[in-house]
């Protein structure tokens, strides 16, 4: 046999490995989730929601606009004055975002100012829609919000992306920082709470969240400190933040509001949503998660528990996200059915090393160094 011969046969099988693990490579990068799911087939026609000022001789008035199941169920909410809004929130996708700006138009108001309460793709990823239908309003944010929101952009459109393919409402416009406790609005008094806990997701766990609340009509917009109805993103909490969480909530409860417009609801919920509802039901279903982490071992009784627990709720998606995030298994959050089922064939010991190397780096790449 010549020499030549024989370094084939040594090097061929090192060569069928490599192409090998280069063609599962490719296999896994082309297997991102479906991005037809983030499209509605049909739309909920309950109506959106509007409340009045309870204060006399006060113009303010509430639009609570809500997307679709699949469209992850954001709550936008729209301060109306007599000729002028501040928006709360934008969207997750394209097609809901540009169904908020068609909202929007149609009330013939001029968006002065649209507002950011915490710094996470589904509430801010919108924002690109509505800075080209509406080039002069300001995008504004706490400095801290703003801050994170800024770091973030190119992760979060990638992921907007890989989740929602051509529905993706990219590229993201950055909420510039606005450094004060209140925002006017025709002269009427919109305060900005700043600094509380919720949702943590790849942040960390005191990332800040703030709370707008409109005294003309004694409303709490809650941002993903809240929701009703639905399963709500516990990843990247921590029993300290749960106990900081739970206590703003048990705060609110003391307060004379005639509205709390929770982060995300079910459109068809909202007809029978009243302030006690959603406070009550955030407290109870942090309560309830803590319950489940404590007598569970794994993520997926954890989910089992909570499905069993609240069987008709909906927005599943937030709770195993945030399952995933607390037990760090990273891989499962991509959005990639294929890479799980590559994850289900590998050792359970190379799954782990390699989620916590992702989880970290994720952290480190969502958070300011």
């Amino acid at each position: 046999m010549t020499l030549k011969k024989k370094l084939f046969l040594a090097v061929s099988p090192v060569i069928l490995l490599f192409l090998a693990i280069a063609g599962l490579a490719l296999w896994v990068s082309g297997g991102g989730q479906d991005a037809s799911a983030s499209v509605p087939e049909t739309l909920d026609t309950t109506p959106y929601r509007t409340y009045e000022a309870v204060v006399p001789d006060s113009p303010l008035r509430l639009r609570h606009f809500v997307s679709e199941l699949n469209e992850i169920n954001v709550s936008s909410s729209m301060i109306m004055g007599e000729q002028d809004m501040v928006l709360v929130a934008t969207q997750a996708t394209k097609l809901a975002a540009e169904r908020l700006a068609d909202e929007i138009e149609a009330t013939g108001l001029n968006l002065e100012t649209v507002y950011l309460g915490h710094a996470h793709t589904d509430h801010s990823q919108g924002a690109s829609v509505l800075k080209q239908r509406f080039p002069e309003a300001q995008f504004l944010a706490a400095p801290r919000v703003s801050e994170l929101q800024q770091l973030r952009m190119a992760d979060d459109d990638e992921r907007a992306i890989s989740r929602f393919g051509e529905n993706a409402a990219v590229p993201s416009v950055p909420f510039e920082p606005f450094d004060s406790d209140v925002i006017t609005l025709e002269g009427r008094e919109i305060q900005l709470w700043h600094d509380y806990y919720g949702d943590a997701g790849l942040g960390h766990p005191d990332e800040p969240h703030t709370v707008v609340y409109i005294p003309d009509l004694k409303a709490l917009l809650g941002t993903d400190i809240l929701y009703y109805d639905a399963h709500m993103m516990m990843g990247g909490s921590t029993p300290e933040s749960r106990e900081k969480w739970k206590a703003q909530i048990r705060d609110w409860m003391e307060l004379d509001l005639a509205v709390a417009i929770p982060g995300h609801v079910p459109r068809q919920s909202v007809t029978d949503m009243t302030p006690e509802g959603v406070l009550k039901h955030s407290l109870t279903y942090i309560e309830a998660y803590e319950k489940a982490l404590e007598s569970n071992k794994t993520s997926n009784q954890v989910i089992e528990q909570m499905l069993n627990q609240y069987p008709d709720v909906e927005h599943k998606s937030a709770l195993y996200m945030g399952v995933y995030l607390n037990f760090q298994e990273t891989h499962k959050l991509l959005f990639n059915p294929r890479l799980e089922a590559v994850a289900r064939w590998l050792p359970d010991s190379w799954v782990r090393l390699a989620d916590e190397q992702l989880f970290e780096a994720s952290v480190e790449a969502a958070n300011p160094h």
